[in-house]
């Protein structure tokens, strides 16, 4: 198997509380960087009737928001399989034109709610970021989303707020992980600052 070098890459990794804006950073990064390779961890999820799912208790419906409910190993075996040269990303661009770039550099975008709690990951990241919101903030997003399956009742205050608190506690305790705040307008703003030491130019 083909070594990955790890000097050809930068890999930024996005995370955060739901509805957050994780996934409206990692598709403007995507569009503003080359060559760029994104993943969404939403497309891991093990199937509806997985037996890795955890049923809520009191509810007819599976604990999607624990990192038990994806394949995060095949995720992160698609990541290094892409950084070894097989693409395997959910997005991709070679572009030049406008896009940013550094020298003899590669970026690779890992995005989703709990992708920074999974270590070999977090391990894999130059760059770490995690959404937080307020809990009504939160609430009042999500009950604007359309989900499949849909949110029941009671599944946002019984497992989807309780597990990001549970999440989020283990990443503020690791200094390397900026914290962004949700209701801040363009936070690609502060990611690109941080590029700026990896040679990527000013925008």
């Amino acid at each position: 198997m083909e070594v990955v070098n790890r000097d050809q890459w930068i890999v930024i990794g996005i995370s955060g509380v739901t509805c957050g804006g994780k996934t409206t950073l990692a598709n403007k990064l995507a569009q503003t960087l080359t060559p760029v390779y994104m993943f969404n961890q939403d497309t891991y999820f093990y199937p509806d009737d997985s037996p890795h799912h955890v049923r809520v208790e009191g509810m007819e419906h599976n604990n999607y928001d624990i990192l038990s409910s994806l394949d995060m190993k095949s995720m992160y075996a698609d990541m290094l399989a892409t950084m070894r040269g097989e693409d395997k990303a959910h997005y991709s661009s070679t572009e030049r034109g406008v896009r940013l770039a550094a020298e003899g550099k590669k970026f690779l975008i890992a995005e989703g709610f709990t992708v920074l709690n999974y270590k070999p990951i977090l391990d894999l990241c130059d760059l770490k970021y995690y959404f937080v919101l307020e809990f009504g903030e939160c609430f009042a997003r999500r009950s604007l989303r359309l989900y499949d399956p849909p949110d029941i009742p009671g599944y946002f205050e019984q497992c989807v707020w309780p597990e990001h608190l549970k999440y989020r506690a283990e990443i503020e305790l690791n200094p390397s992980i900026c914290l962004l705040d949700g209701k801040v307008p363009d936070p690609i703003r502060i990611v690109l600052a941080d590029l700026q030491r990896f040679g990527v130019p000013p925008s």
